[in-house]
């Protein structure tokens, strides 16, 4: 079977199941790469694992995206075209290294809060802040949606939900709102808020504040809003699943992995360093027994090394 004839099978059916157009986009671009590599289509392991071989190393995480994209490929090909085997029952999935997703540190995020000079760019900061909604859900918010003590989110990527939001919140979303727009937040001509313009409005005040590295956009807020959540005693990681719009509860339990509050005051609890201090604050080391022992320790290695 020609890739590129699959692979137009597959993006029509799931165009048909309602799949979200930058999903379909994901999936149209990785497949289109495979089908560049591939013309026919393999029903071998193999040439799929040379494919997933091309990408360096340090792009572990796009070479597993791709595996994703090619395994449902072959998913639907099996069970719909009935292809004589799924080369992917003998194929593992690419190892993924850990990452810490960047977030941003309280006094950054008080900083970011005072800057803007707009209200636009304050009710941005405030709601992403309040909500860690994603830059879709913000940039497609509309008067309607605002409500007394929470907003109606129609555009996340499992459908619609109801985000509570904090009193500041909603008087700054409702002094954006004009008669004769359907949208809260807009560009300069008037039109909606573009996910670009919003990406370079976070990324200007990122950079006012010294935030340096990669993920300098409006998910890195996203993170942050998700990491603090969880840090404050008492949240409930359910609740904030649902705050997020999370399908799979696996999802927000990357942000326990961020909520390092109590991890720190843990170590500062019982790290042995506590223990050295405390020993030489009683002056157990008085008599410097400790400090000569350490000098002729040093002493004797650097005989063994000899001169330099």
């Amino acid at each position: 079977m020609n890739t590129l004839v699959a692979t137009k099978l597959f993006l029509t059916n799931r165009k048909a199941l309602n799949r979200s157009k930058r999903y379909l986009k994901w999936l149209e671009c990785k497949l289109n790469k495979f089908a560049a590599f591939s013309p026919e289509l393999p029903t071998e392991p193999e040439p799929i694992e040379d494919f997933l071989i091309t990408f360096p190393d340090e792009k572990d995480e796009t070479r597993h995206g791709y595996f994703r994209a090619l395994r449902v490929l072959y998913r639907f090909l099996y069970k719909r075209r009935k292809i004589p085997s799924n080369p992917f029952e003998f194929i593992d999935p690419p190892k993924r290294k850990n990452k810490v997703q960047p977030t941003c540190e309280p006094g950054e995020m008080l900083l970011m809060s005072i800057l803007p000079k707009n209200p636009r760019d304050q009710a941005i900061l405030t709601l992403l802040n309040d909500t860690g909604v994603r830059a879709g859900e913000l940039i497609n918010l509309q008067k309607q949606d605002i409500h007394d003590e929470f907003i109606f989110l129609k555009e996340g990527k499992e459908g619609e939900r109801i985000v509570p939001i904090s009193e500041e919140t909603r008087r700054q979303l409702l002094s954006l709102v004009i008669p004769g727009s359907a949208y809260v937040f807009r560009a300069k001509h008037g039109g909606q808020l573009t996910y670009w313009r919003l990406y370079k409005i976070i990324r200007k005040y990122l950079d006012k504040v010294g935030v340096k590295g990669s993920k300098r956009g409006p998910h890195r807020l996203r993170h942050t809003f998700g990491k603090t959540y969880l840090e404050d005693e008492g949240a409930d990681i359910r609740h904030l699943q649902k705050i997020m719009g999370h399908a799979n509860i696996k999802t927000t339990q990357i942000y326990t992995n961020l909520a390092n509050k109590s991890l720190i005051k843990e170590h500062h609890k019982h790290t042995p360093l506590r223990a050295i201090q405390a020993a030489m604050q009683e002056g157990m080391f008085d008599d410097n027994r400790a400090l000569k022992q350490a000098q002729e320790i040093l002493e004797k290695e650097a005989k063994k090394q000899g001169p330099l």
